[in-house]
């Protein structure tokens, strides 16, 4: 390659970057809830061509998890299930019901999910408000959940999740890929060790991450167009 263009490559590079940086700081500065500060991410496992990553948080007894992925799809094929929220128990590991609570825009909506628990513990009950958005210049898309637990009255047949919040990170990449990241913490509220909670930081966003990589796969999917994803 001759000097200059490998000058030009070097800076759309170096671009290309600070664009995806600036999304991400915008969301970090903007979200009701940040998400820890510290870096270490403790390497758990690798299953089903996803890999997990658990830190500890200050001032919680449960873990943050990262998992990342790599599929060959469409952006809009990705987006187009994450907003399908009925179809969540399809995928989505332990969710045996959700539902569109208020739907404020094609991407922003107050969601309701159920979790299965392990006996004798009650299933739990979160309350999410999501939002969606894409940087047009590089084409990440975020996904910002954050937890609404006042939103509906309590319901006695279930426990009220205290604390939820999660981050998906969408990156294309070249030969028709999309990297995935998602990023949660949750407390997931009642009388619950940490212990017992912790066996599961791991297991269940891994097994959706597993989940999801086949459920992009269906048809309604593969078809999706979103007139405010840009692919």
């Amino acid at each position: 390659m001759y000097p200059i263009l490998e000058q030009r490559t070097s800076y759309w590079k170096i671009i290309h970057n600070l664009n995806f940086m600036r999304l991400l700081v915008l969301f970090l500065f903007s979200a009701p809830f940040v998400f820890s500060a510290n870096d270490s991410w403790s390497y758990e496992k690798t299953a089903g061509g996803a890999v997990a990553y658990t830190r500890s948080v200050p001032n919680s007894s449960f873990k943050e998890y990262k998992v990342e992925t790599e599929v060959t799809a469409r952006l809009s094929q990705v987006v187009a299930v994450l907003m399908d929220v009925p179809a969540m128990p399809q995928w989505v590991d332990r969710c045996t019901e959700a539902n569109l609570v208020k739907e404020i825009s094609p991407t922003e909506s107050i969601t309701r999910t159920i979790t299965a628990a392990p006996f004798p513990l009650k299933n739990r009950e979160a309350i999410a408000h999501g939002k969606l958005s894409q940087d047009r210049a590089t084409k990440v898309v975020l996904l910002t959940t954050s937890g609404r637990s006042t939103y509906l009255p309590l319901d006695s047949r279930y426990e009220r999740v205290k604390h939820v919040r999660g981050l998906w990170i969408l990156e294309p990449k070249p030969n028709g890929k999309v990297r995935i990241k998602m990023i949660g913490h949750t407390d997931p509220g009642g009388i619950i060790p940490a212990a017992i909670a912790n066996q599961f930081v791991v297991t269940i966003p891994l097994n959706t991450i597993k989940n999801l990589r086949k459920q992009i796969t269906k048809p309604k999917y593969v078809r999706a167009k979103l007139s405010y994803i840009k692919d």
